[in-house]
């Protein structure tokens, strides 16, 4: 009967003091149905740099981002950054979140509010200033950005977003798999 009774004490007490981590997705966001999906906004290089020896050095720039909205409400972000030189020094951005997303039809709006994230960083010529840890809590920034659905000149669908309302400048996002 007592080791019944320290059993259930303990139960309650870990029961009472556990707490929703800050990995948590938080219910209940929103999506725009025509948004449900996979969204790229990226350019690459279509060609590589040779070395002069005949060796491929791989492609001289990438820059991608990509949005991928779950109808559950929930999203996930990618940000990936890649640089090579002629001396084969390459850099590599990566950077990984998710969460929970709103979007506002009325106001043009999506709210991205992260609960984890990751950050990764690789230099080939520097190998000690190698990155690869979680995000920070106070890294998790919310962020609000303005969005249009729009078909784009090759008649198929885009996200095009501002970061700022008064934003001339916008980035345009195509639907992409993988």
């Amino acid at each position: 009967m007592k080791t019944l009774f320290v059993v259930l004490l303990v139960v309650a007490a870990l029961s009472t003091s556990c707490k929703n981590s800050n990995t948590d997705v938080l219910p209940g966001g929103s999506v725009d149905a025509q948004a449900v999906g996979k969204w790229m906004y990226g350019s690459f290089s279509m060609s590589d740099f040779w070395s002069y020896d005949g060796r491929n050095l791989g492609k001289p720039f990438e820059l991608a981002v990509v949005f991928d909205f779950k109808s559950n409400g929930t999203y996930e972000k990618y940000f990936v950054a890649a640089a090579q030189d002629y001396s084969s020094c390459r850099t590599e951005a990566f950077s990984y979140e998710k969460g929970r997303v709103d979007f506002n039809k009325a106001d043009g709006t999506f709210t991205t509010t992260p609960t984890e994230g990751q950050y990764r960083g690789y230099y080939s010529c520097i190998p000690s200033k190698n990155i690869n840890r979680p995000m920070e809590k106070s890294e998790l920034k919310i962020q609000t950005y303005y969005y249009e659905l729009q078909t784009g000149s090759n008649g198929k669908p885009a996200i095009v977003v501002r970061f700022n309302k008064a934003d001339t400048n916008t980035s345009t996002f195509l639907p992409t798999s993988w």
